[in-house]
């Protein structure tokens, strides 16, 4: 039986039974005092890392352009508060209050009780408060986390970023959303609009914020440069793109936008003449509650000279896997999509695509329940799949009759074509998510077995020497919890990378998005950190003791030389009930190795929450 790199850093645990060991120690990547909760995205073979932030710290609210006056702020604010926010004053306090407030105003002002037009008629209000980012990106060089910058403007308020991918070449890869800027508008009623015989209502004058630029772009970092990647189609908002991984052979994955709804197009020319707001924000509005361009997967190359083709858009696997959609009907068209995930260095990309068979019609019926009336419709058969692109070709995974799986999905590839993905079905009564392999080369489709029968995994990526880490669930306490996995295709074993760490580790593995091929991992981890305001100051207790929270926390995980599980205790509440699929290393030692793992039982349960 042959023995993963992992694996062979257990054989001494078979002799030796060290009772205070550990496979992997955890790099703490340094705390982002910028954000307070950070989330792992990818370590590449040179050891450098990614990872993305949320609820930031510090950002910067321009307090004199805000009218406190306004109702809305009574609910947010004390007397006292408000009063010093209307002297200039802005306090630790009033700064979380106010990034609350206006983190959530957008989603507010969606007010299902309001009409779509009286909403639009009064867009000054929605753009009127200064809208905040919430979501930046960060990289780790071994010199701390430090930001990783996506846009280079003068100002960038209201811009979000998030980091998706890298390559081993120091390219980074995500996305950005427009900056806005605080300028004058002159607010008319469109005369068409006014009932005859009524006056027109006179201007009036407002300061709003209007974005600048497309809805959402990819980019690509390299040093200092960023470049940003055009969509196909532009037009009513400047289109979306995303970059979704690069390889080190400088092919770009992502998803764009290459058309746009009817449905939507009405919508703007409806809503969108430039009376109650500016064309650019009633159309960023309409982009937020609607979604109104087709996406599909894409992808653009690289050049020498740093500069980036014009993008190809991946097809999808169609009526019966003829890679065209089905034939002209009387049924409702599919809305035939494709995502690209991931890309190997042989130009290999993998996703998910739409499958469609037109001889299989699917009838639901309805009760309308204010009539009382049967309804029936009809539908042709359509699923979201696992997919491989290949030039002009879409290929499947799983074969085109195979109905058993309700959606499926390939996440990750190698450079020796070992896909990894999940699928999605019914399990006594539940919709989970299993993982699978795949390999291109042999066309072996394999389901590994997980820690129980109804635990969600999704795999995240897997290195060259087939090691697959994601995320998974164990049952502690009768409860399920998510826990970071590690699957070995090599000798098939399946492991909670937490029974991996010391015993006494302050972190709880919840999630494993990479591995490089020296069997580093980037992880989330919740762990014990402390407490900050706004600003990022850490807040005392009344002794003057830090006080502290459970949080989201990115990790590196780098393999200890003979290391070995440690002895913390035999197997507790902790319910780990799953069986090889293959001839595996644990298979082999049975279970009295499994009651030497600690599982860190009582942490899990204090720290899971």
């Amino acid at each position: 039986m042959k023995l993963s790199p992992i694996s062979l850093a257990m054989v001494p645990f078979l002799t030796a039974m060290s009772a205070s060991a550990a496979v992997y120690q955890v790099v703490d990547l340094g705390e982002v005092v910028d954000a307070r909760a950070t989330y792992a995205n990818s370590v590449n073979d040179q050891g450098v890392s990614v990872l993305n932030g949320r609820e930031l710290y510090s950002v910067d609210i321009d307090i004199s352009r805000i009218d406190f006056d306004k109702e809305v702020f009574e609910n947010v604010f004390t007397e006292d508060q408000l009063a010093e926010l209307k002297n200039g004053e802005l306090t630790a306090t009033t700064h979380g209050l106010l990034y609350s407030f206006l983190s959530g105003w957008p989603n507010s002002y969606n007010n299902i009780h309001t009409s779509l037009s009286a909403r639009v008629a009064n867009l000054v209000d929605r753009y009127e408060f200064q809208p905040v980012s919430t979501v930046a990106a960060s990289i780790e060089q071994g010199q701390g986390v430090q930001p990783l910058r996506f846009l280079t403007t003068d100002t960038q308020i209201g811009n979000n970023e998030q980091v998706l991918g890298q390559n081993n070449r120091n390219m980074q890869v995500g996305y950005a959303t427009p900056t806005f800027e605080y300028t004058a508008f002159t607010r008319t009623t469109d005369p068409e609009s006014v009932e005859e015989g009524s006056e027109v209502p006179e201007p009036t004058e407002h300061m709003i914020w209007r974005p600048v630029g497309a809805q959402q772009l990819g980019v690509v970092r390299i040093g200092n440069e960023v470049l940003t990647l055009t969509p196909v189609y532009s037009e009513y908002g400047g289109g979306t793109s995303i970059a979704q991984a690069i390889s080190d052979e400088g092919l770009i994955i992502g998803v764009g936008s290459v058309d746009i709804s009817e449905s939507f197009i009405t919508l703007v020319e409806d809503n969108c003449g430039g009376f109650s707001a500016p064309v650019e924000n009633c159309l960023h509005y309409l982009h937020t509650i609607a979604d109104g361009y087709v996406s599909r997967a894409m992808v653009w190359q690289l050049n020498d000279d740093n500069s980036v083709s014009s993008p190809q858009i991946l097809g999808f696997l169609g009526d019966k896997g003829n890679n065209e959609p089905h034939p002209e009907t009387e049924l409702p068209d599919v809305p035939y999509s494709s995502l690209a995930n991931a890309v190997n260095n042989q130009g290999i990309i993998v996703g998910i695509s739409t499958y469609s068979d037109s001889s299989d019609i699917i009838r639901t019926e309805r009760i309308d329940p204010w009539t009382g009336q049967r309804i029936t419709r009809e539908n042709i058969y359509a699923s979201n799949r696992a997919s491989i692109f290949i030039g002009d070709e879409v290929h499947p995974i799983f074969p085109e009759t195979d109905r058993e799986w309700l959606a499926s999905n390939a996440t990750a590839i190698n450079n020796n074509n070992i896909i990894a993905g999940f699928a999605t079905r019914f399990i006594t009564g539940q919709q989970r998510n299993r993982m699978f392999y795949y390999d291109y080369n042999s066309a072996e489709l394999v389901f590994p077995e997980d820690f129980f029968v109804t635990a969600n995994t999704i795999p995240r990526a897997i290195n060259d020497q087939g090691v697959i880490v994601g995320r998974t669930e164990v049952v502690i306490s009768s409860a399920k919890r998510q826990r970071a996995f590690m699957y070995s295709i090599d000798d098939g074993s399946f492991i909670d990378l937490n029974t991996y760490l010391a015993c006494d580790s302050d972190y709880t593995l919840v999630d494993a998005t990479s591995i490089n091929n020296n069997n580093e991992i980037l992880a989330t981890a919740v762990t014990e950190v402390p407490l900050r305001n706004s600003w990022g100051e850490v807040l005392t207790d009344e002794d003057g003791n830090p006080r502290t929270e459970f949080q989201a926390r990115a990790v590196k995980l780098t393999p200890i030389a003979n290391g070995t599980p440690s002895e913390c205790g035999a197997v507790d509440e902790s319910t780990y009930e799953r069986k090889s699929a293959t001839s595996s290393l644990w298979s082999a030692l049975g279970l009295s190795l499994l009651l030497l793992m600690r599982l860190r039982t009582g942490r899990s349960q204090r720290k899971a929450h």
